[in-house]
């Protein structure tokens, strides 16, 4: 009993990463049929309407004196201040990154977050890696340099994305607050940060392009929180290296979209990342000799 619950949780980790992270990667669709929207007036929208979509999953959830609780406690509180801004920043840059035609700079940002996701959970929480993933690893990050040595302008929105999006994680993972509470709780710290910017631009393009722009707006606060929720989910039921290797999904999609949908230029030079980024994750993700005859222990 106790192995199938551990491998149920695992599961449950894996199904909640993988739908966050493909989520993720067709963002950019959304933010392409709102570019018209200033960046800036996109994040705080997105914060105002997560706030009722969040309390309405705490309600169901009857999670209400765990939110209570987090605010009681200073240190939880401490920590959600610092993960607030983190989070803020790296919904900005995304944003603004799609909005002004850098698709495949945002990917690349995020096919450098796993990297930088590995390299915390080896320093901070002590994870090991095995020789496949090593290799996975050395693979991928050479993939990642040639890329970035390919930018022109030099991949800075790139490399601010997948730092700050890797610390998010670690610092998440090791506070005492669940999912829905922390995520609640950050939009919050924001709210009137948001509420104030939206007074002062005049409602932030809401009723300036037409019915069909304002519903996208409003339905940005579930596209924001979902995959978060999610990524917060599988966060802390797996290892900082499993979620490293599987971040790689949504830069993944994005860089796809960014080719094949947006028409951004697709050369040898990215045809050799690409393929190299899904050839680290193929060996990460082979299985190891005489592992198949005792999966539980992977659990453990």
């Amino acid at each position: 009993m106790p192995d199938r619950a551990s491998a149920s949780w695992r599961m449950g980790g894996y199904l909640a990463a993988t739908g966050a992270f493909l989520i993720w990667g067709l963002t950019p669709i959304y933010f392409k049929a709102v570019d018209v929207v200033p960046p800036i007036d996109l994040v705080a929208h997105r914060v105002v309407w997560s706030v009722p979509y969040l309390a309405l999953v705490v309600t169901i959830g009857r999670g209400w004196p765990a939110v209570r609780a987090a605010f009681a406690d200073t240190r939880t509180m401490a920590i959600l201040a610092i993960t607030t801004l983190i989070i803020a920043g790296n919904w900005f840059l995304f944003t603004w990154a799609i909005t002004s035609g850098r698709i495949v700079e945002a990917a690349l940002g995020y096919f450098l977050g796993p990297l930088a996701s590995i390299a915390l959970g080896l320093t901070f929480l002590g994870e090991r890696l095995d020789r496949r993933r090593t290799i996975a690893v050395a693979l991928a990050a050479a993939a990642v340099l040639h890329e970035a040595l390919a930018v022109a302008a030099g991949p800075s929105a790139a490399l601010l994305l997948g730092a700050s999006f890797a610390v998010y994680a670690l610092i998440r993972k090791r506070i005492r607050v669940d999912a829905v509470t922390g995520l609640l709780i950050e939009t919050l710290l924001l709210l009137p940060f948001a509420v104030a910017w939206l007074a002062i631009q005049g409602g932030g393009s809401l009723g300036r392009h037409g019915a069909t722009m304002d519903v996208l707006l409003v339905v940005g606060g579930t596209l924001t929180t979902t995959p978060l929720l999610l990524f917060t989910i599988g966060a802390r039921r797996l290892e900082m290296t499993t979620i490293g290797f599987l971040q790689y999904l949504a830069p993944s999609i994005t860089f796809l979209l960014g080719v094949l949908v947006y028409g951004e230029p697709f050369g040898w030079g990215r045809a050799i990342t690409f393929g190299a980024i899904w050839a680290a994750i193929l060996i990460a993700n082979l299985p190891a000799p005489g592992s198949t005859r005792s999966p539980a222990r992977n659990g453990s």
